[in-house]
């Protein structure tokens, strides 16, 4: 997990969940991301966390569900200024029932 402060206590671990907190940096917890899932697919969740990912150039596809849910405040996804260079391309679209998931490949 990306984060400026690891807990105190480590969060309980069994042999389909482990924890590793990384404080360096995005593009320190991508790489130990993906040398930790081998061959499996890295995935970013929150919108701060996709920000600097897309930021960084480190995302290859980008995946974004919607739902007809009003959270009230929060990060906005792409109201970032320094997200305008990043290109997607849209590569699908999926609805089941009430959300649709929307699937873009990162154009580099």
């Amino acid at each position: 997990m990306l984060t400026r402060t690891p807990p105190p206590v480590m969060p309980k671990r069994d042999a389909q969940l482990t924890f590793t907190f990384v404080t360096d940096g995005v593009a320190s917890a991508i790489a130990k991301a993906k040398a930790a899932a081998g061959q499996r697919v890295v995935q970013a969740f929150g919108a701060s966390v996709v920000q600097q990912v897309l930021r960084a150039g480190l995302a290859d596809e980008l995946h974004v569900d919607v739902a007809a849910v009003l959270l009230g405040a929060g990060l906005r996804l792409f109201d970032d200024p320094d997200l305008e260079g990043v290109a997607l391309k849209k590569v699908g679209v999926q609805e089941v029932g009430e959300v649709t998931s929307l699937h873009f490949q990162v154009v580099k």
